[in-house]
């Protein structure tokens, strides 16, 4: 089940973004202090004003969060995490479908992203193009990838 971001799930939203960045070892290679540079403004004061601000939703599996995804006014995807255990179960595909649903509604012509390699073919098979590849600034090499919407 997909519902809006509430406050209170702020707690499990935390643990399923440090879970499934630990899990990205093609980007972090292990490497804790790139694990940690890339942790360190994933904190609850932070994620309380990213979901004043933007839209997010998560996915609510066995009443336990497995999903959460952030996007701001202009269609740029801020945050967008499945915990592992969860992956490749259709999860990300829903958040990520849910969410172009409201970009639509809004008439946002686009939806952008800095993408890890590891989830770069999720977001290839979902229709993102990548323009370029940028250089590490979060711990992690990234790639902007682009969706137009019609």
């Amino acid at each position: 089940m997909i519902r809006e971001s509430r406050i209170e799930d702020i707690p499990e939203i935390i643990r399923v973004i440090h879970e499934s960045v630990r899990s990205c070892i093609q980007d972090h290679q292990r490497n804790e202090s790139a694990i940690q540079i890339w942790l360190e403004k994933t904190n609850q004061a932070n994620l309380m004003l990213w979901l004043l601000y933007n839209d997010s939703w998560v996915y609510i599996d066995q009443e336990r969060i497995a999903g959460f995804i952030l996007v701001n006014d202009q269609g740029k995807i801020l945050l967008n995490y499945i915990h592992p255990a969860m992956q490749q179960q259709g999860i990300g595909t829903a958040l990520l479908m849910n969410m172009i649903d409201s970009l639509r509604e809004k008439k946002i012509p686009q939806v952008s992203l800095k993408s890890t390699y590891t989830a770069l073919p999720f977001y290839k098979k979902c229709g993102f193009q990548s323009p370029q590849t940028l250089a590490p600034e979060t711990g992690a090499a990234t790639t902007h990838l682009v969706k137009y919407l019609a």
